[in-house]
């Protein structure tokens, strides 16, 4: 009987799962029309200097960070669906402020400032929501798919952001976006918010025994902000084109969609963190290859190879994550991503500092040997 449950659990996952794999489906590909493009759009459409431009990103991580402890909270009281919710309305109003705002001090302090809210309350209700949903046995596996899902769902996004950005404009890319993400959060209350009641106290943020992997959740920090913003900007001045930068984007998809699901499974079966350091190893070599490309073909290439690479380290690193999660879980999410915003800063702060964006992907590749520390 059980290895009969067991073979019909993979055709047939629990609703709860489906619900939020289908969400985060429709939620990626509208962020991922944009997404790419948010640090072009700052620095040559709105017109903000490249130290404004990496400010922006600055006081999104702050606000991101300060709005954990907040969204915890909410979610304690009106439950994990109801807090990706209220990310999902933050998030438009951070599109139409990235649209319609004309002053680079508006532009800089307040948008930035709805993109972190947005970003806290989604992502605390996501953690908490597939935390419960998922199964620790199988979770290598269901993080995998989330990947993948999230991958295969951006294919074509930033390909199709890239295309109407150039032949109709942002506006187009504004709208649609809008749309989709819409829909996105729809999806997650269709079968209501089952709410799971969990404690969570301010005093839990300041608690060391959630410090212990903070090294490691700041190189994770780190390599999201040098991925998401410092490498458009640096590959854009290769590229100088929006559509090239789309099909960047989509590539990075291609390459490694059915890597995320496969490798997923096998870490379930094997030793998670081995595969999670030597794959970070890995890393470190594209990311001192990414820093050095110079042309449009090594562009294309060293971006296949990257996502490839990220591919194998994403889904046994996320699966520890979640196995992590013991106690508190809201606290444990909440210092987890205070400390992935602390990276971020500091990965920002360099580039600022040196006014060279090579230097984020150099210090990137030394941060991944914060796998190790985990």
């Amino acid at each position: 009987m059980v290895n009969h449950h067991q073979f019909w659990w993979r055709f047939f996952p629990q609703k709860e799962l489906t619900q939020i794999y289908f969400s985060v489906a429709l939620r990626s590909f509208a962020i991922s029309l944009i997404s790419i493009f948010i640090p072009l759009y700052l620095y040559l459409e709105k017109g903000l200097t490249f130290e404004q431009t990496l400010f922006f990103f600055i006081f999104y991580s702050v606000i991101f960070a300060v709005s954990m402890p907040v969204a915890a909270k909410f979610a304690s009281r009106f439950g994990m669906k109801h807090s990706i919710m209220v990310g999902v309305p933050l998030y438009l109003l951070f599109v139409g402020l990235m649209h319609f705002s004309s002053s680079a001090n508006v532009q800089l302090l307040l948008t930035s400032s709805v993109l972190g809210a947005s970003q806290a309350f989604y992502w605390m209700g996501m953690h908490l929501a597939f935390f419960h949903a998922s199964h620790r046995k199988h979770r290598g596996e269901e993080v995998g798919i989330r990947s993948g899902v999230t991958v295969l769902s951006t294919l074509l996004g930033p390909f199709l952001g890239g295309l109407l950005i150039t032949f109709i404009g942002f506006k187009a890319v504004f709208g649609l976006t809008t749309l989709i993400l819409s829909a996105s959060a729809v999806v997650l209350l269709l079968n209501g918010d089952g709410h799971v009641p969990y404690h969570f106290s301010m005093k839990a943020v300041f608690d060391k025994r959630y410090w212990k992997d903070s090294l490691f959740f700041v190189s994770r920090g780190s390599h999201v902000i040098v991925h998401g913003v410092i490498w458009p900007l640096f590959i854009f001045f290769i590229l100088k084109s929006y559509l090239y930068m789309g099909i960047v984007g989509s590539l990075m998809s291609l390459s490694s969609a059915i890597l995320f699901w496969k490798v997923g499974r096998y870490s379930d079966h094997s030793d998670k963190r081995k595969i999670m350091r030597w794959s970070s190893i890995a890393e470190s070599g594209t990311w001192i290859l990414m820093a050095l490309v110079k042309t449009v073909p090594q562009v294309f290439a060293v971006t296949v190879l990257s996502s490839l690479v990220n591919a194998v380290r994403e889904s046994p690193t996320g699966a520890l994550e979640y196995d992590k999660a013991k106690g508190q879980v809201a606290a444990y999410f909440v210092n987890r991503e205070v400390f992935i915003c602390l990276g971020r800063i500091l990965a920002l702060s360099i580039v600022l500092a040196t006014n060279n964006l090579t230097h984020g992907m150099f210090f990137q590749a030394f941060a991944n040997f914060g796998a190790f520390l985990f």
